[in-house]
């Protein structure tokens, strides 16, 4: 019987040391999909990971929400994963992605008297956009930006583009997760309820916006993000992951 005891116990040992300790990286000024409140990591990108963790079981995610300049400079260096992370040919070179498992819709948010009409990118000629800092909304986006058709006003949260555009220090701001993500962010920074009637978002948004979670190349993850993305599959058609965002949005 030893010889097998010790047999098991070297199995499940082995199995053990197979397990993944991942590090993956995250802004923190993004609600309602990734932020930090009262010490905690929260959000509909941060609950989906959670989610999947559970269903992989041996794996464990690391998580660490920095401001998303930050994040996304810590990935790009090989220190872990990104979630959130949109997709540009350039990112593509550093990057292997994830199947989309989010898509946000990215809407424009200005002080009531100042609305505009928006269908396209050259709507926003001249104007001071607020925008994440490091994020990116797109590469026609990012072209834009870079011929001076507008001015990307840089911010590391939500919180100091509300302050910008309640002061009338930019034109308009972009926000995540559509009209109900920008109420929710209102619900959590409770400062700018008082603004709500203020500020209104344009009917038509800025895009919607596949999330991925990515990892450097030189990590090697592809077959993990293959193990990820069945597991994403499987979280939508049981209804697990629509029910973490209505949570989320407190729908």
């Amino acid at each position: 019987m030893k010889p097998l005891i010790v047999v098991l116990l070297g199995l499940l040992m082995g199995a053990k040391a197979m397990a993944a300790d991942i590090a993956v990286f995250s802004g923190d000024g993004s609600p309602p999909k990734m932020y930090v409140q009262e010490g905690k990591n929260r959000g509909i990108l941060i609950d989906i990971l959670h989610y999947a963790e559970q269903q992989l079981q041996e794996d464990r995610l690391r998580l660490a929400l920095y401001p998303w300049a930050r994040a996304y400079l810590q990935a790009s260096a090989g220190d872990g994963g990104i979630v959130g992370l949109s997709w540009t040919r350039r990112r593509d070179d550093l990057f292997d992605y994830s199947a989309p498992f989010f898509f946000d819709e990215v809407v424009i948010v200005v002080r009531r008297g100042h609305e505009f009409p928006f269908k396209t990118l050259s709507d926003l000629r001249g104007k001071r956009v607020g925008v994440v800092r490091g994020a990116s909304y797109g590469e026609a986006f990012e072209r834009a930006q870079n011929t001076k058709l507008f001015v990307a006003d840089a911010d590391n949260g939500a919180r100091q583009r509300l302050q910008k555009l309640v002061a009338g220090r930019i034109d308009c701001a972009l926000f995540n997760v559509g009209k109900a993500g920008f109420e929710e962010t209102l619900r959590i920074h409770k400062e700018f309820m008082p603004y709500k009637d203020a500020l209104v978002v344009l009917p038509v948004p800025l895009r919607s916006d596949p999330n991925f979670l990515a990892f450097p190349k030189n990590m090697q993850m592809r077959p993990w993000l293959d193990r990820f993305n069945q597991v994403i599959k499987r979280g939508y058609t049981r209804g697990d992951i629509p029910k973490i965002i209505a949570q989320n949005l407190r729908s």
